[in-house]
């Protein structure tokens, strides 16, 4: 039987390691990006990205499309966390944080999971022109202090393994003509 396969365009950025913009110390790379997300929020709301980060690169995936082709993204971000020599998986995102009884707010947020199952999550809660609250404080949560895992978020890893889900990505295909002539 083949497997089952969906597709959706996805714009991806790919750049090199550098272990000063994403150290491999699991509190400082989650204080890394959560700067990248503040530093994002002073230019208004910017979209959901997935950071798949590995040993020599990092891969940003913008989740706009998958969100809009209605594709399970909890799914779409297994099946990029079950690809191969995948360190961690972050989640940056604008997200609507509820408690189990109640709505708690906006917030730009940053979910991290390693294949371990640990993972590192902050927020900072956001008014209603989407700026963080000056008056509340980033809030971090970590597996290591035996918290909860937040719900709605992580599982990733265990979720690509156990059904098997690896994300594949193929570069739009080009098509044949004549090149521009450069004067």
């Amino acid at each position: 039987m083949a497997p089952n396969r969906t597709s959706v365009r996805l714009h991806v950025g790919v750049e090199p390691r550098d272990p000063e913009r994403f150290p491999p110390d699991d509190d400082a790379l989650g204080e890394r990006l959560a700067s990248l997300v503040m530093h994002a929020l002073g230019r208004g709301v910017p979209p959901p990205a997935l950071f798949v980060i590995r040993t020599h690169r990092v891969e940003i995936l913008d989740l706009r499309p998958v969100l809009q082709a209605n594709h399970p993204l909890d799914l779409f971000i297994a099946a990029a966390a079950g690809q191969e020599h995948v360190e961690a998986v972050a989640l940056l995102a604008v997200l609507d944080l509820k408690d189990p009884e109640r709505s708690v707010g906006r917030a730009g947020a940053v979910f991290i999971e390693w294949p371990d199952n640990r993972w590192w999550h902050a927020y900072h809660l956001l008014n209603q022109a989407n700026a963080p609250l000056d008056d509340m404080p980033r809030v971090v949560r970590r597996a290591v202090d035996g918290l909860p895992r937040p719900a709605g978020l992580g599982g990733w890893f265990s979720r690509s393994r156990y059904f098997g889900l690896r994300l594949t990505v193929e570069p739009p295909e080009v098509t044949p003509g004549p090149s521009p002539l450069v004067h």
